[in-house]
């Protein structure tokens, strides 16, 4: 027979994952600011482009992980 054993979802509140969701905000707003600022020829407003991308992102992290 098969019994069904539920396995927990890994605990992202703690330091290691608040950790971890930094670094990927991080390298999630860098990846699309380098995207948008080369896609539009924006160079030298890479900050510009950035700021908004790190707070969407930052948003989307904390509809996630809280």
């Amino acid at each position: 027979t098969y019994t069904h054993t539920h396995t927990r979802s890994p605990n992202v509140s703690g330091f290691v994952g608040l950790l971890a969701t930094a670094l990927s905000i991080g390298w999630c707003t860098v990846s699309a600011a380098r995207l948008f600022t080369a896609a539009q020829q924006m160079h030298d407003q890479f900050l510009l482009v950035a700021y908004p991308c790190s707070l969407i992102y930052g948003v989307f992290a904390l509809l996630t992980v809280f």
